[in-house]
């Protein structure tokens, strides 16, 4: 499209930029995007007094925007520049002030990483489906390492190395990735025991894009960390810390 838009979901106003994307035309038609996920974390924050969502793979807004209207503070983390560029834009015209973020890729090492290239079939109307590749990424010859570009490039950081404190519910939106990130965290995780929601991908998806790690791979370290899986909802999987009482 060739100039920007501004719609309003549930009274939260989002700039849209390519109405055939997936996630900004469900905007567009007035619907709120993981509608269940949003639902469940309110819930959440109502039960367990929750304060600080840490969100990981924030994309434009779609939790961190409605969510922050209940929760003291969101910390969230979008690593491709583009997309990053587009939620501080619409933090701003939320005029929203307890949003922190951060243009990062999180993993379990400290690196460069680079992106599909954006204007390719795959990705072009599918923006949330954006994957950060590593150069080991890349020569490993991961399916998506066939369509990446180094026009744009960002961070990856560990999550225990980062000034993120006293959170108790994180979301984990990764695209494969989420096993790394966990692993990354491990320190902070144990540290805080948040509850925490994580989209896992399934192995047969895995397999797909030659990620040497599996969804119970997944499951056995949330449980080496203390956590027990309580709900599934589509590919989100709800952990929570087992001295939590349900």
């Amino acid at each position: 499209m060739s100039k920007d838009q501004i719609v309003v979901v549930n009274d939260v106003k989002y700039i849209i930029k390519n109405n055939q994307d997936l996630i900004e035309n469900t905007l567009v038609k007035g619907q709120q995007w993981n509608n269940d996920i949003l639902i469940l974390i309110g819930l959440l924050i109502k039960k367990y007094n929750l304060k600080h969502l840490v969100n990981v793979g924030s994309h434009i807004g779609t939790i961190a925007l409605p969510i922050s209207r209940y929760i003291k503070k969101v910390t969230a983390f979008e690593p491709f520049p583009p997309t990053f560029e587009h939620l501080t834009k619409n933090i701003k015209l939320n005029k929203i002030e307890n949003i922190k973020t951060y243009n990062l890729a999180l993993g379990n090492c400290e690196t460069k990483v680079y992106f599909l290239d954006n204007s390719h079939e795959r990705i072009k109307n599918n923006s949330g489906g954006m994957h950060a590749l590593t150069n080991d990424d890349i020569k490993k010859n991961r399916l998506s390492s066939k369509i990446h570009s180094k026009k744009y490039h960002s961070d990856m950081k560990k999550f225990d190395n980062l000034p993120v404190e006293n959170f108790d519910v994180m979301l984990i939106d990764a695209e494969g990735r989420e096993l790394d990130i966990v692993k990354g965290g491990a320190k902070k995780i144990s540290g805080n025991m948040p509850i925490i929601i994580m989209e896992i991908w399934s192995n047969q998806k895995r397999k797909f894009e030659n990620i040497f790690t599996s969804k119970e791979d997944v499951k056995i370290q949330m449980q080496n960390l203390g956590y027990q899986l309580i709900k599934k909802i589509n590919d989100n999987y709800i952990f929570f810390p087992n001295h939590l009482k349900k």
